[in-house]
């Protein structure tokens, strides 16, 4: 049961079911989850994202590398990603933003990104794009009902005064 507060702002609790965790890691088109995915877990368990991080890798035979420190610092984001051969990861929109602001350099190394859960910048997905161009970006987006997302659109370039979201995916 993960916690949110959701649209309405009234707290509640929202039950992660096993075909949700399926359809968000396994057999999926919009990222690349096999036995070479080295996942960043930063997450805390009671956040939605760590579905994600722990699933993306576990359920397709991969490897995680556990944040060490309870509080979020760029360079020390960096060099766990350095030092543990991190090749994936998911970052919520705000931190991302600061990461492109503070350590792009950071993000060079992974193969892919998963941003989102709120509003992109334009910007900042600029900046990657520039500083990062190997790096694939996925803005992911959706209610913690759908678990962590439902949406995602791979972001090649930004034309536009907004990122998209993307379509659903498959068995949303």
């Amino acid at each position: 049961v993960i916690y949110t507060s959701g649209s309405t702002g009234s707290p509640k609790g929202v039950g992660t079911v096993h075909r949700n965790i399926a359809r968000l890691v396994r057999s999926v088109e919009y990222a690349r989850f096999d036995a070479d995915t080295v996942m960043l877990l930063m997450a805390p368990l009671t956040f939605d994202a760590a579905t994600f991080e722990l699933w993306g890798a576990l359920a397709n035979g991969g490897r995680l590398v556990l944040y060490p420190d309870k509080v979020i610092d760029i360079a020390r984001i960096g060099q766990t990603i350095d030092q543990g051969g991190v090749n994936s990861a998911w970052l919520t929109a705000g931190l991302f933003q600061q990461v492109a602001d503070e350590g792009i350099e950071h993000l060079s190394g992974l193969r892919q990104l998963v941003a989102g859960g709120d509003v992109l910048s334009p910007v900042h997905v600029r900046r990657l794009r520039e500083l990062a161009p190997g790096c694939a970006l996925i803005n992911g987006y959706g209610p913690t009902e759908g678990t962590t997302f439902t949406t995602t659109h791979a972001v090649a370039s930004v034309t536009t005064a907004t990122v998209p979201i993307g379509r659903p995916i498959a068995n949303t």
